[in-house]
């Protein structure tokens, strides 16, 4: 596979993930301040919205302060924003034009009418009605999408890349929600039958409150940490995620030449294992805002890693060529692989 194909697969998986788990923040934070009163519509809520996403520097460029209809807007419909809803989908079919030939039709046009929907009078119509059923329609999307490319795709190499950006980009957006309740005690409050919101409601973005039913059956901050962390059987957990990653690198072959010190199956494997091996209490003793920045660090260092080998492995190790014709054409290859590359990062 070409290392083009592989990128835009990769991004493409990652863009649509990325598109979903804000359409699940927006709503859940929504439902939120329906459930602590609407008069609690301040920063308190929202000003942790734009901590998991990042987008607090970006935001404040353009607004002064936290308003609800303003971060909505911000990470929804927002052109300025390149991690907004509109523009992540808008990526991810870009990637998905580039490597046409690649994805089954299925896909495609499933990417396509999401693409459409948020692009035309259609998709800003119903954000202006109702934001909730915008958001939920993007996560249905997103849906058909996933569920498209699970009974439609070969189970090759493409596959591999998809599933890889898929579930770093999960893992990445779990812990990164999750980051938004390391201010919230992890004691029940005073009155034994209140609950505490901001718990039920990071399950909620996370479409975790059933799975985690059956983890336990009271809402007890620790046991929910221990289940969005280490559950080796929710779809979203960082421990589940990683493990997919970690599969899905086994089964590709790693570049010939590939410098050791970007190993991604290293850098997956020991992640795994952290992950496998550790515990809740062990987590808690770190300092969860700590843990969580920690662990940022490893999945960023593991995404380096996969570009600098599968993408950018030719210019990071030597080739030695058998006779000197075959150099000339791998030195062609090498330069037309580096163009594609700068072209595709300028249209994102």
């Amino acid at each position: 596979m070409l290392s083009r194909v592989a990128y835009s697969i990769y991004w493409m998986a990652r863009y649509m993930e990325r598109a979903e788990n804000l359409a699940r923040l927006l709503s859940a934070n929504q439902s939120l301040m329906l459930d602590a009163g609407a008069q609690q519509e301040g920063s308190d809520f929202w000003q942790p919205i734009l901590m998991a996403t990042g987008d607090e520097e970006g935001y404040h460029k353009l607004y002064d302060v936290a308003q609800a209809d303003h971060i909505a807007e911000y990470l929804t419909v927002q052109p300025e924003n390149p991690n907004s809803i509109v523009n992540c989908i808008r990526a991810a079919r870009e990637n998905a034009r580039m490597i046409r030939d690649q994805i089954t039709d299925e896909m495609w046009r499933s990417v396509n009418d999401l693409y459409l929907f948020v692009t035309t009078d259609k998709g800003r119509q119903l954000y202006e009605q109702s934001q909730a059923d915008y958001c939920e329609q993007i996560t249905q999307g997103s849906s058909l999408f996933q569920g498209a490319a699970r009974a439609t795709m070969m189970r090759d190499v493409c596959w591999h890349f998809l599933q890889i950006g898929t579930y770093l980009e999960r893992a990445d957006k779990t812990s990164r929600l999750v980051d938004t309740c390391s201010g919230v005690p992890l004691v029940t409050p005073p009155n034994p039958d209140a609950q505490p919101l901001r718990w039920l409601s990071l399950l909620h973005s996370l479409s975790a409150y059933h799975g985690y039913r059956e983890h336990d059956n009271q809402l007890n901050p620790r046991s929910v940490l221990e289940f969005l962390f280490l559950s080796d059987r929710f779809a979203r957990s960082v421990r589940f995620c990683v493990r997919e990653v970690d599969r899905s690198l086994r089964t590709l072959m790693i570049p010939p030449g590939a410098p050791k010190e970007h190993d991604p199956l290293r850098a997956a494997g020991r992640l795994c294992a952290s992950l496998d091996y550790g515990t809740i209490d062990e987590i808690v003793e770190f300092g969860l805002h700590e843990y969580i920045d920690d662990l940022q660090i490893r999945l960023n260092a593991l995404g380096k890693a996969l570009f600098e080998t599968f993408v950018l492995y030719a210019d990071l190790s030597a080739v030695v060529p058998s006779n000197p014709a075959r150099n000339e054409s791998l030195d062609a290859w090498h330069a037309n692989e580096d163009m594609q590359i700068q072209q595709q990062q300028q249209q994102q």
